[in-house]
């Protein structure tokens, strides 16, 4: 029964025939990404183990790389992304050899180097931008709207659907409870990556709501109120259903940075965030150093006792990291300290596995894209509906949530597909106009593509 995976390869490839390589992307590749649980996979003998999305993208690649890269000239940011893909598998090769790392070798294809070329090469201009946007964003409204049931009940519905026909797998990925709620993890296994995702699609949202793009009312169901008033209700929902610190806070230091393309005096706005940023981050620091002064006699709280071993994680596994690194220790062969086999913080996590070079390489490219998303906004008209500067909100909120969960789940792809369309746009010879500042771009013009999406 595990190989219901392969049908999602199968409708990619209908797709492909009828509809290109654009419209599979869009319409195929993406709902399977954030709508199926990537904990579920394929066990296929003398193949690696794919998981929906990973099977889901490789027609797509392949015809890409065959048919759409015609003109590509590889940028530094491509060539960042490949690096952190190769310096990860051959890690894990060095490390755990091959029979161990086939699996991680082929999740570096189709989770990074494959989600980030298809956006780079396929994503073309505005039109495109804001179909694939919809179709994000509708997605993770779905999944906000039926993860009230996990909400209210404390069952996964995607497992409790998807479970009996892949046994003995994601019996790890359980509901968790935070101030007597359960925490709503959708398709993305935690409640935390759940955040990181539900985010992204926030910071999408609001782009798509400022530049006019949504309709405005539901069509074929009849409710009260503006269409982007229940996207962006059910989104801020799902959100909160989570509650997940770690997103909540980088989605507050994106929705800073996006602030800085709210208004003329935008160079301004930008250097009063960074010494904003600056002083959070020294005041933040104090406030946990106070925090976690537990006295004699004193007895810890539950969130004191998650930032503590937060801080004992750096404190134990950093000589560890330390001795390995170059290539790390390998994805399962890392030494554990006892009882701190769980590592929250994905930065010492990578750093661990496959060492500093690729800590190095991941870090680059989010700070690499992110100088150039927020020069290129700066470069632009000024307006609210800034795509540069909503690509740097988002890549801000990732890099913040990672300090509290590891990157992987659909987040990883999710992410390097954001990169790689977000280079599509830094790539551009023609400087985009904020859409809201050239009110052209609208749902009722028929130049806006995909208009018929999830109405």
């Amino acid at each position: 029964m595990q190989y219901i995976v392969y049908l999602a390869p199968l409708g990619l490839v209908l797709l492909l025939w009828r509809n290109g390589c654009r419209h599979a992307l869009i319409r195929g590749y993406l709902p399977v990404l954030l709508l199926l649980p990537d904990c579920y996979r394929a066990n296929t003998p003398g193949l690696p183990d794919p998981s929906f999305n990973q099977a889901a993208i490789l027609p797509v690649f392949l015809f890409a790389l065959w048919r759409e890269r015609q003109g590509w000239v590889p940028s530094i940011t491509d060539g960042l992304v490949v690096a952190f893909a190769i310096c990860v598998a051959y890690s894990e090769l060095s490390n755990a050899g091959y029979n161990e790392a086939q699996n991680l070798m082929f999740a570096m294809l189709a989770s990074v180097v494959a989600p980030y070329l298809c956006a780079r090469w396929l994503l073309r201009d505005l039109h495109d931008d804001i179909a694939c946007a919809r179709v994000f964003v509708i997605c993770c409204v779905l999944v906000s709207a039926i993860s009230v049931y996990q909400f209210r009940f404390g069952i996964n519905p995607w497992h409790l659907l998807l479970g009996p026909f892949f046994p003995g797998q994601g019996l790890g990925w359980v509901t968790t409870f935070r101030h007597g709620v359960a925490r709503i993890a959708g398709p993305y296994s935690h409640a935390i990556l759940a955040g990181i995702m539900l985010a992204i699609a926030w910071r999408l949202a609001r782009w798509l709501q400022w530049g006019n793009c949504w309709e405005s009312r539901m069509r074929h169901i009849r409710l009260p109120g503006s269409k982007a008033w229940w996207v962006n209700g059910l989104l801020l929902a799902g959100i909160l259903m989570t509650v997940a610190r770690g997103p909540w806070l980088g989605g507050l230091a994106g929705g800073v940075l996006m602030w800085v393309s709210h208004g003329k005096e935008r160079q301004k706005r930008l250097w009063s965030v960074l010494a904003a940023f600056l002083v959070a981050g020294i005041i933040g620091q104090m406030a946990i150093d106070a925090y976690l002064d537990i006295r004699p006699g004193m007895v810890m709280t539950q969130s004191q006792e998650s930032a503590m071993y937060r801080k004992e994680l750096m404190d134990k596994y950093e000589d560890i990291a330390l001795e390995h690194a170059w290539l790390g220790w390998g994805r399962n062969t890392w030494p554990k300290v006892g009882g701190m086999e769980s590592i929250d913080n994905y930065y010492l996590l990578l750093a661990l596995m496959h060492g500093v070079l690729a800590l190095g390489l991941l870090l680059g490219v989010m700070g690499w894209m992110t100088v150039r998303l927020v020069r290129r906004g700066l470069q632009e008209t000024a307006g609210r509906a800034s795509l540069p500067f909503t690509f740097a909100g988002i890549i801000m909120m990732v890099f913040v949530s990672l300090g509290t969960v590891y990157l992987g789940e659909q987040p990883m792809p999710a992410l390097f597909f954001i990169l790689g369309w977000a280079e599509s746009v830094l790539q551009r010879r023609q400087l985009q106009q904020s859409i809201a500042a050239s009110g052209e771009t609208r749902l009722d013009t028929p130049a806006a593509g995909f208009r018929h999406v999830m109405r």
